[in-house]
């Protein structure tokens, strides 16, 4: 298989979800606050806090935390450095089970434009210490971000006004995959929401997302309701 062939064959991955299921879709809610604060030119510090429900929004049961440093290539193209906090936990009947997670991960950003709308492709790359009793599970995993934001109601150089949010996000399990699910798809995420940009800084959205993910016990399925807001400060 030639170059542009795993290229086409990666692009259709990344915007078509997963969609075998072993297990009823749940439905959850997620609120998303993504913040970069320019500190010159060339280097901004990126700072993303995110809480999820459990299934039917009964209690909150995720919390991830993730920072990083980014340096500016130029206007389109960006490279960062940085590291996630996450975690997560579940209520049983004789407590409750928790499960820590640190992560290291690389990332390169791409934005531009076509007409009006805004083109965003990000590729991450995290090495995962997943605590399991006593010890760390390491588990290295690759993400690969598209998203296109469309103005519907906005001003000429869509500095404000209404817009349409269409993104995806594919994981694979590239190394060490025995310590997470076993296999090398490890989720999709593919999203669409209604957002309104204040100004150039300040954006917020809200959307649904089809989320699904390979566990263990079989492919899983749910209902994201997510409410984001997005920061650009200088």
């Amino acid at each position: 298989m030639g170059f542009t062939q795993r290229t086409t064959l990666f692009l259709v991955l990344l915007w078509c979800p997963h969609w075998i299921l072993a297990q009823p879709p749940e439905t959850k809610g997620w609120f998303f606050l993504s913040h970069t604060q320019t500190i010159t030119k060339k280097v901004a510090i990126l700072f993303d806090a995110q809480v999820r429900s459990a299934d039917q929004l009964r209690y909150v049961n995720t919390l991830l935390l993730r920072s990083g440093v980014a340096y500016n290539l130029n206007k389109k193209h960006s490279v960062a450095l940085g590291y996630a906090y996450k975690s997560d936990w579940e209520r049983q009947e004789d407590g409750v089970d928790r499960q820590i997670e640190n992560r290291i991960y690389e990332q390169y950003l791409f934005e531009s434009t076509i007409g009006k709308s805004e083109v965003t492709a990000r590729f991450r790359f995290e090495q995962r210490f997943i605590k399991e009793d006593v010890h760390y599970l390491f588990s290295e995993r690759a993400r690969a971000f598209l998203a296109l934001q469309i103005p519907v109601i906005a001003n000429n150089d869509f500095s404000k006004g209404m817009y349409v949010n269409l993104q995806n996000e594919l994981f694979a399990n590239v190394h060490n995959k025995q310590n997470v699910n076993g296999d090398f798809f490890d989720q999709n995420r593919l999203l669409t929401s209604v957002g309104y940009r204040w100004n150039k800084k300040i954006d917020t959205e809200i959307g649904y997302m089809i989320w699904q993910q390979k566990e263990w016990e079989g492919d899983m399925s749910s209902h994201v309701f997510q409410v984001m807001i997005t920061t650009n400060l200088d």
